[in-house]
């Protein structure tokens, strides 16, 4: 008040002084809270929810992956109980159908498992690999029931073309963008940010992700429906490409000690591009990425509000919409506290 009355006196009197008048003015602007770096972030704005029968579903599922998955020893196998890698796709698939719950969340964590092994692996072992899992994942190949990759791949994709054919296929064309992706020698190559996201989004299994939602939910989309929501799927993308990376970075610093000859562990992730494209360190590179986030949620809540307010919106298109979202917040959730990520000391 002060300040304004003497800012106009001298006005008045014809004698401005451009310093004082600076100087009151950094004063005004000194009020407010200087920057305090935060490595936790604000929190997402996106729902949190589990499905209702995620208990009784992982109990299963962890007994299920830890009897038979060829684990590199019996700790990996402990850590990855203590990881709850089975109760990501509860979190992030909570409106999945009673009856299909089971299949989304073991397709999902077998992924989650291939990718593993993929990481200790050279490009082109990796791409054996995948190449020898293909035809059994399409069931045109008959498992080897002594090959736990084998019959796990082949009884998990057999069981979900029993349930729905349709859709699964619609699953598998995720699927394999994002094992193709994982032992792509393009992703040796990715020189900017921009081809970086692009490469990112197949490997991480977005397209996947989103392909499980409409499976765990028996949601039928139209040609139309998905080309109406094409900025919704790239919002999406950076979204889920995004927060993956800063919270999965640690670890795969840990999976480049470990094995630093494997190319299936190059690091590929935006927190060391971006910390490379600024000379910021990680921890403030994944500061940026995380108001990036944030803006990016409150852009993608608009791009849903301006879809659904136009003609041509299902049922299946909305409970689309709202997987989608359910999906970014189940993600965060669970990446913030999964021992997967966050190595416990």
């Amino acid at each position: 008040m002060l300040s304004a009355i003497y800012r106009s006196l001298w006005r008045t009197l014809g004698r401005v002084d451009s310093n004082y008048e600076l100087e009151l003015q950094v004063a005004e602007m000194r009020k407010q809270p200087a920057y305090v770096p935060a490595d936790k972030p604000a929190p997402t704005i996106f729902a949190i929810k589990c499905h209702p029968k995620a208990d009784k579903v992982c109990a299963e599922l962890d007994e299920y992956f830890f009897k038979n998955w060829p684990w590199k020893d019996k700790a990996t196998g402990q850590k990855f109980l203590r990881s709850e890698t089975n109760r990501w796709a509860c979190l992030a698939l909570p409106n999945a159908r009673d009856d299909r719950i089971f299949d989304a969340v073991r397709v999902n964590t077998l992924l989650f498992l291939l990718d593993d092994v993929a990481e200790t692996m050279s490009l082109s072992e990796g791409k054996a690999l995948y190449k020898r899992l293909t035809p059994i994942a399409l069931g045109k190949t008959l498992p080897d029931r002594n090959d736990p990759y084998e019959w796990m791949t082949y009884d998990i994709w057999k069981s979900m073309r029993a349930t729905d054919p349709e859709l699964t296929e619609v699953v598998w064309q995720g699927a394999l963008l994002c094992i193709t992706a994982q032992v792509d020698e393009a992703r040796m190559k990715c020189p900017d940010l921009g081809s970086l996201l692009k490469h990112r989004a197949k490997e991480a299994g977005i397209a996947f992700v989103a392909a499980v939602i409409r499976f765990s939910q028996a949601l039928h989309l139209t040609a139309a429906d998905i080309a109406s929501i094409s900025d919704i799927h790239t919002s999406y993308a950076l979204l889920g490409v995004t927060v993956n990376d800063i919270l999965s970075f640690d670890k795969e610093l840990r999976a480049l000690r470990l094995t630093p000859e494997a190319e299936g562990a190059a690091i590929l992730n935006m927190t060391q591009a971006l910390a490379n494209d600024t000379e910021l360190n990680y921890k403030a590179s994944k500061r940026v990425l995380w108001v990036l986030c944030r803006e990016w949620e409150v852009r993608h809540k608009q791009l849903v509000k301006e879809r659904m307010t136009k003609k041509g919106v299902s049922k299946d298109l909305a409970s689309y919409l709202e997987g989608l979202e359910l999906v970014l917040g189940g993600n965060e959730w669970w990446s913030w506290y999964t021992e997967r990520y966050q190595e416990k000391v």
